[in-house]
């Protein structure tokens, strides 16, 4: 038999060993295309979470930061030497909840008085997917006659009220943001406190959960906390223990 009539014979064994070779080479391109792509999703799926872990951190601690320094300025009035305020409160704090607290504060202070600060946590209008807002509202005193001063009743004609958010994204509806404690570091109980408890507030919890992506179970809420200490409401020595 001739070499041609060999090799003509042999060339369907060939060509099905080089279809065969094809197939497994466009398998294994498959296979390694498909693994790739597996990995990227997987790499960007992680990278994302980590950004928005680390936007709820971030948000949360900078709220807690912002908190705690205007809490830290809460004042009794007559503690403000020279200055006398008509009908405030005998108290630092003047009404108190798990969701909002209201005090006087030594900020911003030219002389006339100290402010009435608000902090509260409200929907947040600008939101379309129902998350919060840690807000704090600043209210100047009015001066009177005689180093006197009182405050206006917000939402009046002429009274002014200086807002800003200090934290967003936070969870709504609202778990407890404040908590409280007396001078012996024991809780105060109720979700709002009763006028009698008010003189008793030494130190606050600050606790915010932020959720920048609320409703995904992937990203969870990050909570941060901090109890903050109101040093100038100290001097009320009435209402400490004995």
């Amino acid at each position: 038999m001739s070499d041609l009539a060999r090799t003509e014979r042999q060339s369907p064994l060939d060509e099905g060993t080089s279809l065969a070779e094809v197939l497994v080479a466009m398998g294994l391109f498959a296979l390694l295309t498909t693994i790739l792509a597996t990995t990227a999703i997987i790499g960007m799926r992680t990278s994302t979470g980590l950004g928005v872990r680390l936007d709820n951190s971030t948000q949360g601690q900078l709220g807690i930061a912002a908190v705690s320094k205007v809490l830290r300025t809460a004042v009794l009035p007559d503690q403000l030497e020279g200055q006398v305020c008509t009908d405030c409160a005998e108290t630092a704090i003047i009404t108190a909840s798990s969701t909002r607290v209201t005090f006087y504060a030594n900020l911003n202070n030219t002389g006339q008085g100290p402010s009435l600060v608000t902090l509260q946590v409200l929907l947040d209008p600008s939101s379309t997917d129902g998350s919060a807002i840690l807000q704090q509202s600043t209210q100047p005193p009015i001066s009177g006659a005689d180093g006197r001063y009182s405050f206006c009743t917000a939402g009046s004609a002429g009274c002014r009220v200086d807002t800003r958010v200090v934290a967003r994204g936070l969870l709504w509806p609202a778990g407890t943001v404040f908590g409280y404690y007396d001078f012996g570091g024991l809780p105060i109980s109720g979700s709002t406190l009763a006028n009698e408890d008010l003189p008793r507030v030494s130190s606050v919890d600050v606790i915010i959960s932020v959720q920048t992506q609320p409703g995904q179970s992937a990203y969870p809420a990050s909570t941060a906390v901090q109890r903050v200490r109101l040093p100038n409401a100290d001097i009320n020595v009435l209402v400490q223990p004995s």
